[in-house]
């Protein structure tokens, strides 16, 4: 009688073990990493500064330290990062890219910048003249 219960047991246990295994159909997907460039604090200077955007609003860069932000009008800063001499990216996306010697820069998502001030939808890009 033991050896009947132990091989029914054991036959449920390895008919069991596959359908454990069938049921676990994740996949792992790594998501793509953006190079970041150092940017030495001496490198930024050139970008600090304030720009009148196409739409009517300001726009300031500054940094604190070694760390990037911009803030725009009277809303939060937002840290930015470099990833390369003249372009920078925020954690929500938005890509910076300053032209012309920092005379000008191009804003891509500009929508998702805290206080932009957009009309219509889809991915918006604002071009910016430093302030005299």
């Amino acid at each position: 009688m033991k050896s009947i219960l132990l091989g029914v047991v054991a036959a449920l246990a390895l008919t069991s073990l596959p359908a454990v295994h069938a049921e676990d159909s994740s996949v792992s997907i790594q998501a793509p990493r953006i190079a970041r460039y150092y940017m030495d604090p001496v490198e930024f200077r050139t970008y600090s500064n304030t720009y009148q955007l196409e739409n009517g609003q300001t726009i300031n860069f500054r940094q604190r330290m070694t760390m990037m932000y911009t803030q725009l009008e009277d809303g939060r800063s937002v840290r930015i990062y470099a990833v390369s001499p003249k372009a920078f990216v925020t954690e929500t996306g938005v890509r910076i890219e300053f032209r012309d010697e920092g005379e000008t820069v191009a804003i891509t998502d500009f929508q998702k910048l805290p206080m932009a001030k957009v009309q219509g939808s889809g991915t918006i890009v604002m071009a910016a003249a430093r302030q005299q």
